[in-house]
């Protein structure tokens, strides 16, 4: 059942500032996830994709017999 009185003006009144705290909270959170995505993309860039490689690094040993690690030399397909 509905409410047998209702006056939409005071209603209106009423609910302005929970509304108004509802859009400023979803303002807020559209603003942070436009920094955070802007944040991943800008950091997305700085990464060097040739450093990164699968092949896992080889020992090998130096004339003075010590070990030394050499990372494989990346695959160009």
């Amino acid at each position: 059942m509905s409410a047998p009185d209702t006056n939409i003006k005071t209603q209106k009144k009423q609910h302005k500032g929970p509304l108004g705290g509802i859009w400023f909270g979803l303002g807020f959170v559209a603003l942070l996830l436009i920094v955070w995505l802007a944040w991943v993309f800008a950091s997305a860039d700085e990464s060097d994709p040739a450093a990164a490689t699968t092949e896992p690094a080889a020992a090998t040993e130096t004339e003075a017999g010590t070990t030394q690690m050499e990372t494989a030399p990346a695959a160009n397909d």
